[in-house]
C-alpha cells in the first residue's frame, strides 16, 4: 500500500506535490491539535463535572430533607392534637366518637400537604385508625416483627424513613411509598402511646431534583440495599457502580465520546441514596472566551501554513516549473535562451547562467563548424551531452525537494554549487583551464550528484599542489567521473569510492580517475573506443586530448572485473601544438 502511495506521489508534478504535502500537514496539525485539546481539557472538564455534581447532589439532599422536615413538623402537630392523644390514651373499649374526632383531626392537619398519601395511627393494643388518598394495602405481620420496630424504638420519638414502610405497606398502583414512622409519646409522662405512620408519594423525591434535570443530567434514588425507589432500565445498569464505602462517591463510566460522571450521595437521616448521572461536555467546562481563543489560534496557524505553501509555490516551485518548461525545448536539440521574468534570486541567477551557457555553447558550436571535422564531431558530441539538461532537471527537482524538507542553508548551498558548476563549465568559452579549475568542476559535479546519491559513493582527491596551475583542456575529467559513477559504482549495488589523483612522472602529468565499481574485462576495455560504443563521451575526450597535444598515447585503462577501474590520463607537460 505504501509503495503505491509513493509511486502515485512521485508521478505528480512538483506543484501538485507541494499542495498535497501542505494539505497533509494541515490535516495532521488539526488532528494533533484536537488531541492536545482533548488531553488539555480532560482534567479541567473532569474537575468541573465532579465539583458540579457534588454541589448538585448536596442541594438535592437538602431539598429532600427540607420537605421531610416539613412533614416532620406536621407529624408533631398530629401527635400534639387532643383528639389524637385522647384516642391513643383510651384504654376502654374504643369510643366511636373518639375515633371519628381523631380521624377528623388527621384530615384537617394533613389536608394542605400534597405529598401525604395516607396516615396510620396504631395503638399498642392493636387498634388503629387511618386516612388514605389512594388504596394502600397493609401487611400487619411485618409490623409485628421485632426487627421492624427496633430502629423506630431506638429513635426515641424521632422519625424513621422506610421505603414502603419496610415492607408493611404497598400501594395498589405499584408506585413506591416513602413512610415516615415515629413513636407517639405522652406529652406529660413521655411514655409511648402508639405509632404514627405517614406514607408519602414518590413525588417528594422527584420534586427534589425536578428543576435540576436536563438532557445531560439524570437523577435517581435507591435505598441502602441498592433497591431503586423508581426502577428504570438505565438506572438499574448503574447500580453496579454505586458504592457506600464513603459518604460521597464519584466515578466515570462509558467510553470516549459518551463519557459520564456517576455520583452517589447518601441523604443524611434517611435510608436514601441520590444517584446523579451527568454527561461530560467540553463546552460546559470551557469558558467561551478561551474557546474562541483556541479557534482563533487554529485559524491563524492554518492560515500561516497556507501562506507558507503559497510562498513556496509562487517563489520556488512555480519559477522552477516555468524554467524547466522553457528549457524543455533543449531536449529537441534547440538551444534557445530562456526568456522569463523571474525574481532576482538564485533561480533568476540560474536562468542567467543557463542562458549564458547556451550562448557560450552556441558560439562554441559555430566555431567548431569551421575547424577540423573529425575533432569537431568528437568535441561536439561531448559538449552536446553535457548541455542536454537531464542533469540540470534532476538537480532542480532535488533542490525543490530540499526546499520542502531541509533548511534554507542547504537549499542555498545546493543552488550556489549548481551555479558555480555552470560558471566554471562555461568559463567565458575558453578551451583550456587550470587543473585546479578542472578538479573544481568535478567537485561541484559530484557534490550535486551526492544530493541524489548520497549513500552511493564517496569522492577522494590526491593532488600535488605544484601541478594544480597547469593548463589542461576543459572538461576532460567530468566525462570520466560521470562514467565512473553511472557505469561503475552505481551498478555495483554498494557504496563505492571515486578517487582523483594527479602526479608527475617522466615529464608527464598523470591524472588518474579511479572507481571501486564493477570493473571491466579485457574485451570490454578493447571495445570502449569503438565508434558505436555507448561510452562515446570517453572516446570523444580521448580524441580531444590527442588532437590538443598532438600525441596518440594519452591514456591507459587498468581494471579488474568486479573490483575497480582506473583511467590514467598521460598529458605532456610541454604542450605540442
Amino acid at each position: 500500500m505504501s509503495g503505491k502511495i509513493k509511486k502515485w506521489f512521485s508521478s505528480k508534478k512538483l506543484k501538485q506535490k507541494v499542495r498535497y504535502l501542505f494539505l497533509c500537514i494541515i490535516g495532521i496539525y488539526i488532528i494533533l491539535f484536537f488531541f492536545v485539546y482533548v488531553v488539555f481539557l480532560r482534567r479541567n472538564m473532569m474537575d468541573y463535572a465532579l465539583e458540579n455534581n457534588y454541589k448538585t447532589l448536596i442541594s438535592i439532599g437538602n431539598n429532600l430533607n427540607i420537605e421531610l422536615g416539613t412533614i416532620s413538623s406536621m407529624s408533631q402537630l398530629l401527635m400534639m392534637d387532643n383528639n389524637i392523644t385522647s384516642y391513643l390514651k383510651e384504654r376502654k373499649e374504643i369510643d366511636i366518637r373518639l375515633s371519628h374526632n381523631a380521624v377528623t383531626s388527621m384530615y384537617d392537619i394533613t389536608n394542605s400537604f400534597d405529598y401525604v398519601n395516607s396516615v396510620y395511627l396504631y395503638r399498642f393494643d392493636g387498634e388503629y385508625i387511618h386516612i388514605t388518598k389512594e388504596i394502600t394495602y397493609v401487611k400487619e405481620t411485618v409490623m409485628e416483627e421485632e426487627a421492624w420496630s427496633k430502629d423506630i424504638i431506638e429513635a426515641k420519638g424521632g422519625y424513621v424513613i422506610k421505603i414502603n414502610g419496610g415492607g408493611a405497606f404497598r400501594n395498589k398502583s405499584g408506585k413506591p411509598i416513602i413512610s415516615m414512622i415515629r413513636i407517639v409519646n405522652d406529652i406529660d409522662t413521655q411514655k409511648p402511646l402508639g405509632i404514627l405512620i405517614i406514607n408519602l408519594s414518590e413525588d417528594i423525591l422527584r420534586d427534589s431534583y425536578r428543576d435540576m434535570e436536563g438532557e445531560d443530567k439524570k437523577y435517581y434514588y435507591c435505598d441502602q440495599s441498592f433497591e431503586l425507589v423508581k426502577p428504570k432500565e438505565e438506572a438499574e445498569e448503574l447500580l453496579g457502580f454505586v458504592s457506600m464505602d464513603k459518604s460521597f462517591h464519584q466515578t466515570t463510566i462509558g467510553r470516549l465520546g459518551n463519557r459520564r460522571v456517576l455520583s452517589c450521595y447518601p441523604v443524611s437521616d434517611t435510608p436514601l441514596i441520590v444517584i446523579g448521572l451527568e454527561k461530560l461536555s467540553f463546552m460546559q467546562s470551557l469558558p467561551s472566551n478561551t474557546f474562541l481563543l483556541l479557534i482563533a489560534l487554529v485559524v491563524i496557524t492554518v492560515f500561516s501554513l497556507v501562506l507558507i505553501g503559497v510562498f513556496i509555490s509562487v517563489y520556488i516551485t512555480t519559477p522552477i516549473e516555468r524554467l524547466v518548461q522553457s528549457m524543455d525545448i533543449a531536449k529537441r536539440g534547440w538551444l534557445k535562451r530562456v526568456s522569463l521574468n523571474l525574481p532576482d534570486d538564485e533561480i533568476g541567477n540560474l536562468k542567467d547562467s543557463y542562458n549564458s551557457m547556451l550562448v557560450a555553447i552556441n558560439q562554441l558550436i559555430n566555431e567548431l563548424v569551421e575547424k577540423e571535422k573529425t575533432v569537431q564531431k568528437a568535441e561536439l558530441n561531448i559538449l552536446q551531452e553535457q548541455i542536454k539538461p537531464h542533469f540540470l532537471y534532476n538537480t532542480l527537482d532535488t533542490i525543490a525537494y530540499l526546499a520542502l524538507q531541509e533548511s534554507t542553508d542547504r537549499v542555498y548551498d545546493a543552488i550556489e554549487t549548481l551555479g558555480n558548476f555552470y560558471r566554471k563549465f562555461l568559463n567565458k568559452g575558453v578551451k583550456e583551464i587550470s587543473l585546479r579549475d578542472e578538479v573544481g568542476i568535478v567537485k561541484d559535479y559530484l557534490k550535486l550528484q551526492k544530493l541524489r546519491y548520497e549513500d552511493v559513493f564517496e569522492d577522494e582527491y590526491s593532488l600535488q599542489e605544484d601541478l594544480m596551475d597547469i593548463q589542461v583542456p576543459k572538461l576532460i575529467l567530468q566525462p570520466l567521473v560521470e562514467n565512473s559513477l553511472y557505469h561503475g559504482v552505481r551498478l555495483k549495488g554498494e557504496k563505492g569510492v571515486i578517487r582523483i589523483s594527479a602526479f608527475r612522472k617522466k615529464n608527464k602529468l598523470h591524472i588518474v580517475v579511479y572507481d571501486s565499481g564493477i570493473g571491466m574485462n579485457e574485451e570490454q576495455i578493447r571495445k570502449i573506443m569503438q565508434v558505436n560504443h555507448k561510452n562515446f563521451g570517453f572516446r570523444g575526450t580521448m580524441e580531444r586530448i590527442r588532437y590538443y597535444y598532438g600525441v596518440e598515447d594519452v591514456y591507459e585503462i587498468r581494471s579488474v572485473e568486479g573490483r575497480y577501474t582506473e583511467v590514467d590520463l598521460k598529458i605532456p607537460l610541454r604542450r605540442i601544438k
